[in-house]
């Protein structure tokens, strides 16, 4: 599947209304289907910001991923975004970008904030993500944090456009068997708050497209 769009086309979608539930209900696991829980976890829950980083490279917008370590108390072994939990008063923006440099070595200063994207609630560990969208002029030079990053996986932003790369895995919960949809990037598979994250912002650029 081809996908021709520039970063102009991501400042548009981000300035107009989000999708919101719209557009994280492609990648919503079916056990999530409870937004009255997702309503009453948002209103105590521990908050955290993440940074999804958009960046020149090999001619199209590529983003980072990294991979979770095993070691870590929440989410171990996950694709994720950088980011992690803020810190008294800090801002969402401080937040993802703090988290960022800890975990990749990426400078703050590089990254020009864009919009964020509709918080998500993720119940097993009470968090409430914010998404900020940032967006830097070159590729960085990535230091993974060992402690912190197993691995860092660049894709092509186009690659989450292509319906090719979801997939759904069954899974039994509370012994119902659901169906869980991931992006595949290789061997890795992207599910739970990041692919929810990024199936919002296709949506919100592919309908920008549209218009």
């Amino acid at each position: 599947m081809s996908v021709h769009f520039t970063l102009d086309h991501v400042r548009a979608a981000l300035a107009r209304p989000l999708p919101g539930v719209r557009g994280q209900l492609r990648m919503v696991p079916s056990y999530r289907l409870d937004f009255d829980l997702y309503a009453r976890g948002s209103v105590d829950c521990r908050r955290a910001a993440v940074l999804f980083l958009l960046y020149p490279h090999q001619g199209e917008l590529y983003t980072l991923l990294t991979v979770r370590p095993s070691h870590l108390p929440d989410h171990p072994g996950q694709v994720s975004f950088p980011g992690g939990a803020r810190d008294a008063q800090e801002r969402v923006v401080e937040t993802a970008l703090r988290e960022a440099q800890e975990e990749v070595g990426l400078e703050p200063a590089l990254v020009q904030p864009l919009g964020r994207l509709t918080h998500i609630y993720i119940p097993p560990s009470h968090f409430c993500i914010q998404i900020l969208v940032g967006y830097a002029g070159q590729r960085p030079c990535f230091r993974p944090n060992p402690h912190e990053v197993a691995q860092i996986l660049e894709t092509p932003l186009a690659h989450f456009f292509d319906p090719a790369n979801v997939g759904y895995e069954p899974r039994l919960v509370n012994g119902v068997e659901h169906s869980v949809p991931y992006f595949a990037i290789g061997p890795h598979r992207v599910w739970g708050a990041t692919a929810i994250a990024i199936a919002e912002f296709v949506t919100a650029v592919e309908e920008g497209c549209k218009t």
